[in-house]
């Protein structure tokens, strides 16, 4: 598989953008108690140096995957018409809001709060552009609304496993995330589930027409992958469950454990996704 980069890039975006929705949520539930706010600008800090960390290096992988990095700005060219140009400006805003926050961090200064909910429109904008790329290539395997959900679902995933573990306690038990949080990852897993019947269709329907381009080679590929695919699905649902269990329950080794597994899925879904050659 070639596509690492692709690979590393998608999941560091997506897992960065469901971070900011997290830090939104916590900022949205802060309110003034006792002359104070919860979530005070040092306190916040680790998480912002996160979601840009994660950002930088997804976009850094992105130009290795570029046959000539050196050439990466000709990609902005065709805005008007090219899903990946979209995708490029987006990710780029999405990450200038968040660095721009982080900077005003430091500097003490309160704008900071306003540039989160920014950050998160560009990143969710950013997203379905990503996804968009993909569904409109002549690639059968990817074509399907499947892969929009499969990218918000590792927004909605990976953001609140990352949300739990970084974000303040009393910011988590305040904005209830240890309920929205599981929440929200064991329903992106039964979305994904959900659309699974529809994408075995159509890719059954492509492989019987010689309408599309391309249909053989990644549906050999899409069905030598199945045993991976299946172990990332067990994974996943595995995953949600412990982490939602977690979550009710507030026990933080189940928290640990399902998080994890819900990584490890992701990796292996993601895998599967570009093992098109």
């Amino acid at each position: 598989m070639h596509e690492w980069p692709l690979l590393i890039f998608t999941l560091l975006l997506q897992g960065s953008v469901g971070l900011t929705l997290m830090l939104t949520f916590a900022l949205c539930a802060d309110r003034r108690r006792f002359n104070r706010r919860v979530l005070t600008t040092q306190n916040v800090m680790q998480t912002l140096w996160v979601i840009c960390i994660m950002g930088g290096l997804g976009l850094l992988a992105s130009v290795f995957h570029l046959g000539y990095p050196l050439n990466a700005f000709n990609a902005l060219r065709h805005v008007s018409s090219s899903w990946l140009s979209r995708e490029i400006v987006f990710a780029s805003l999405f990450l200038g809001c968040a660095g721009f926050g982080l900077l005003l961090g430091l500097f003490k200064a309160g704008l900071w709060r306003g540039l989160v909910p920014l950050a998160l429109l560009a990143g969710l904008i950013d997203v379905y552009c990503m996804g968009a790329i993909y569904m409109h290539t002549s690639v059968v395997t990817w074509m399907h609304v499947n892969t929009a959900i499969m990218f918000f679902g590792s927004v909605a995933i990976v953001g609140p496993v990352l949300g739990v573990a970084l974000l303040p306690a009393e910011a988590i038990k305040k904005a209830s995330l240890l309920t929205w949080g599981p929440v929200i990852a064991i329903t992106a897993v039964a979305v994904r589930l959900l659309a699974q019947p529809s994408l075995m269709a159509w890719l059954n329907e492509a492989a019987m027409s010689d309408a599309l381009t391309f249909p053989h080679q990644p549906l050999a590929a899409f069905s030598a992958s199945a045993s991976l695919r299946l172990t990332g699905w067990c994974l996943s649902v595995a995953g949600a469950l412990l982490f939602a269990c977690g979550g009710f329950k507030a026990r933080r080794g189940w928290l640990i454990a399902g998080g994890a597994l819900l990584l490890l899925a992701e990796v292996l879904l993601r895998f599967t996704f570009f093992s098109i050659r």
